[in-house]
């Protein structure tokens, strides 16, 4: 390795995430093999998702810098610890918008040690406020180089003045092996029997900006078209929307052919792909989108919104899939029809799994190798006092507001 290390005296990188989740450990395990990492968590609760990985993050040998009720200032004073014991090279921070990860951020000003920033912003809606833009170019000076998902988030941190030289690819990324030979998976344990017909599967939360309702608008149309010969469309997930969405299903007459199956664990997701045939995301904005990689992985072709970050680098439109509108119900229902019936439908899996194969664990270990090299040259490099006293406002502006958020949500 460049700059002092090698296989013998591998990077030292303390590795920071909100929360661990399985697809985050997988990441750790594979880093772990090319370089000594210190795993990092903001909090031991996502409150976003029920990852149930309790006894693995132990095993893991993650630490948690919040236990549910602890002070920002306490979790950077554990940091601040941590940081001095394990003398990292470089430091890895999940993006700007956490109070932490700011925090985070001043804190390797303050110390020397250069911070690699893990990102997957982009800007496909073109929809971006100039002002938070400008303020965004500010805190990404106390950033040394960056690990993103694709294409779209390396053009969008260079449009905002990060050097594309120090921009490193393979952030989002899943154990491709916990998907992949679901051919043999085709029994259907834990799985109602209703799934054993041909059907379409989307796997998401039940919130606004998943764009759930307009999917199922879209069977209906494709359902008229198709008749009997229609295939059933399968839901897996949960979240506030779940009774909105079953009765749109009932006002539709689609209660016997659309099928919500409610949260499937990270274990059951295999077997839940292998009864499918092809995978639909109609997701209204989407940083990236893992369950693509997922779906992918078990070999499926792909239906992706435009608005998902994943779908220049992993959607090859006709190849393994297509890319549609968003906003466009008569679209998508043309193509739900289309990849039901196309002859071309098991190729496109298999181009599926040819693509994804290049977006595997070894993509983010390697890409966080090359963005560690990328910024240890410049350790102790002092930035912008002004990017430090803004990154500190902000973060302090956003645990006040996620403050508030939680105070008026909780139930009395």
């Amino acid at each position: 390795m460049e700059n002092g290390r090698t296989s013998v005296n591998p990077m030292r990188i303390a590795l920071l995430f909100r929360s661990y989740g399985p697809y985050h450990l997988a990441r750790l395990a594979d880093l772990r093999r090319r370089a000594s990492v210190l795993a990092l968590e903001f909090t031991d609760i996502d409150r976003d998702y029920d990852w149930r990985v309790a006894e693995a993050k132990r095993s893991a040998g993650v630490i948690s810098l919040s236990q549910r009720q602890d002070s920002r200032m306490q979790s950077l004073a554990a940091l601040d610890g941590w940081l001095k014991t394990f003398s990292p090279d470089v430091v890895a921070i999940p993006g700007y918008a956490e109070p932490l990860a700011l925090l985070a951020a001043c804190l390797c000003q303050g110390t020397g040690i250069p911070a690699i920033l893990m990102s997957d912003s982009h800007n496909l809606n073109d929809q971006r406020n100039p002002i938070r833009e400008s303020l965004k170019r500010q805190v990404l000076s106390l950033f040394h180089s960056a690990l993103v998902a694709g294409t779209p988030q390396k053009d969008y941190l260079a449009g905002l003045g990060f050097p594309s030289r120090r921009i490193s690819l393979g952030y989002d990324v899943v154990d491709n092996r916990h998907f992949s030979g679901v051919g043999m998976l085709r029994q259907t344990q834990g799985i109602s029997s209703n799934l054993v017909r041909p059907h379409f599967l989307c796997c998401s939360r039940l919130v606004e900006g998943k764009n759930i309702v307009l999917l199922i608008n879209a069977y209906r149309r494709y359902r008229d078209m198709a008749g009997e010969d229609a295939w059933h469309l399968t839901i897996a997930g949960d979240g506030p929307l779940y009774a909105t969405i079953a009765r749109r299903i009932a006002e539709l007459c689609l209660t016997e052919h659309i099928h919500l199956v409610g949260r499937a664990s990270y274990e059951d997701l295999p077997a839940l792909y292998a009864t499918a045939g092809a995978f639909v995301f109609p997701s209204l904005a989407e940083t990236w989108g893992l369950v693509i990689n997922e779906a992918m992985a078990a070999g499926l072709p792909v239906l992706v919104s435009k608005a998902v970050g994943c779908h220049r680098d992993l959607v090859q439109d006709g190849v393994n899939g297509y890319i549609f509108d968003p906003a466009d119900t008569a679209q998508l229902a043309m193509l739900l029809d289309d990849i039901a019936t196309t002859p071309k439908r098991r190729a496109m899996g298999e181009a599926s799994l040819r693509i994804i194969h290049d977006w595997d664990l070894h993509r983010f270990s390697s890409g966080m190798i090359e963005a560690a090299v990328a910024a240890y040259p410049l350790r102790s490099r002092r930035r912008s006092r002004a990017a430090v006293a803004l990154a500190a406002a902000l973060s302090y502006r956003a645990h006040r507001a996620s403050t508030n958020l939680r105070r008026t949500t909780q139930p009395e």
